[in-house]
């Protein structure tokens, strides 16, 4: 079904990059070029399956000679496709150096397959229109851009950002949606794990209490050496910038580490599960 532009701001920017492309005669993988992104991040900001960052209107507004035209839109995309409370951790996220991650009750936004964040946003308490539950889609997968890697942009860009998560069991034993979506998810999960700038440990039940006691946050570092400690609650979220209550959860997060299976054992630990779930999913 074709895209309809007037649905929301994301699907207007989409259809409007797609109309000055064609108006400039250029394919996507010709204007992908030309703007130092993949072939596939064109597509997706065409679909509306990506929220575009403003660096990438700006490019792609100079070589279409859009006159600041997908400038003005990305502005209005970011104010209506991004929650206010939401918005400081998506800009940190694209230029953060290191993102340090512990989760305790399911598996990091940043490496969830698509079919397990589809049934992991719709739990949400009051619930989501199907409108905004898609929009949340649309966002959780636009962030995962920070670690794929495109061999087309300069150094600094997305997929130099190192992510190191460290998962509770209680995370990868609990069933969201069915059997045969966790085991995806572990396959998802265990192809993460081998990308060179993530590094994934998974805390076993037989290490006992950790220092989190279950807490979940992220610790988000920029090149320079700031960093921002991010607390998740029911409704929104707690940023944090003081360098001291940072520390204290850089040592926490070290304890975590030093508890956690090593990555190599997580991986293995990580098959053996996934390799559990498609035996039960074959079974049901």
């Amino acid at each position: 079904m074709a895209l309809d532009p007037n649905s929301s701001a994301l699907a207007f920017f989409g259809s409007e990059l797609k109309r000055l492309r064609e108006l400039a005669g250029m394919t996507q993988g010709e204007l992908a070029e030309k703007v130092h992104s993949a072939l596939s991040t064109v597509s997706a900001y065409e679909t509306a399956k990506r929220v575009p960052p403003s660096d990438f209107a700006m490019s792609a507004d100079e070589v279409l000679h859009a006159d600041n035209h997908l400038i003005r839109l990305q502005g209005l995309v970011e104010q209506t496709s991004v929650l206010p409370w939401f918005r400081d951790r998506i800009e940190v996220e694209r230029n953060a150096a290191e993102i340090c991650e512990y989760d305790s009750y399911q598996i990091p936004g940043l490496l969830q397959a698509e079919d397990y964040m589809r049934c992991i946003i719709p739990a949400a308490r009051p619930a989501l229109t199907a409108e905004d539950a898609e929009r949340a889609i649309t966002l959780r997968l636009t962030r995962q851009d920070v670690l794929e890697p495109d061999e087309n942009a300069p150094v600094d860009r997305p997929g130099d950002t190192r992510l190191w998560a460290i998962i509770d069991e209680s995370a990868l034993r609990r069933i969201v949606g069915s059997r045969a979506i966790m085991a995806k998810q572990m396959t998802h999960l265990a192809s993460m794990a081998k990308c060179p700038n993530v590094t994934i440990q998974i805390m076993p039940f037989s290490a006992g209490v950790t220092p989190a006691y279950g807490r979940s946050f992220s610790i988000l570092s920029a090149g320079n050496g700031l960093a921002m400690l991010w607390l998740d609650d029911v409704f929104g979220a707690r940023y944090i910038r003081d360098r001291d209550e940072v520390g204290r959860f850089n040592l926490v997060f070290d304890h975590l580490r030093a508890a956690a299976l090593t990555d190599d054992r997580s991986a293995e630990f990580i098959s053996q599960i996934g390799m559990e779930y498609e035996n039960e999913a074959g079974m049901a």
